[in-house]
């Protein structure tokens, strides 16, 4: 069966494709049925991930997974959260996005973070809608370590490792990353539904 996974982002899509890979699933692409992003309008994470899983199986008449992440820093009041992609403005980049973080958490003594996944599929021919979750706690540290991975990844370290998530190898990331967990969790619904 074909899923199709409502995100442009080549990292998220990368893992996606290896989290699947030993399922019964086929992972496609949102960019081989548009070019248009899919707004984020939505006052949740939840909201979010079903808008991208509906928005995306309207337009390619696939089932679809619709995936919303962020990352929350405890003392700032769980922010980025919700506008983690876009934290420093509009045309906001993985760089823009650590900078701006970097100084929010300067002075802070306790910097503990976490990277939270929810994850929300929609087969509109089935009338299915099914969510899941996944956590990674950590904290933010002063500067960047690692070059693998994306977004936040080298400034988060990973809690009870001396790690960040992008000094891990893709291998580690696929095992113990919020998106792993709450793809795996995800992959147990589907294959209860889908025989």
């Amino acid at each position: 069966m074909k899923i199709v996974i409502a995100t442009f982002n080549k990292g998220k899509l990368k893992e996606f494709k290896a989290l699947f890979d030993k399922s019964n699933f086929e992972v496609l692409s949102l960019k081989d049925f548009t070019t248009e992003d899919i707004d984020e309008t939505g006052r949740s994470y939840e909201e979010n991930a079903m808008l991208k899983a509906q928005k995306a199986n309207e337009l390619s008449n696939y089932p679809s997974l619709g995936d919303d992440s962020g990352l929350q820093v405890k003392l700032l009041n769980n922010e980025p959260g919700l506008f983690s992609a876009r934290y420093s403005g509009k045309n906001a980049t993985d760089q823009t996005n650590i900078k701006k973080l970097l100084k929010a958490t300067k002075n802070l003594k306790n910097a503990k973070a976490k990277f939270v996944s929810t994850l929300a599929f929609y087969d509109a021919q089935k009338n299915i809608e099914l969510f899941s979750f996944g956590e990674l706690e950590g904290e933010i540290i002063k500067e960047k370590r690692g070059n693998k991975g994306f977004g936040y990844d080298p400034i988060f370290k990973i809690k009870n490792s001396s790690q960040t998530l992008a000094e891990l190898s893709f291998e580690e990331r696929m095992r113990v990353s919020h998106r792993a967990k709450s793809t795996q969790e995800m992959l147990i619904h589907l294959n209860s539904l889908y025989k």
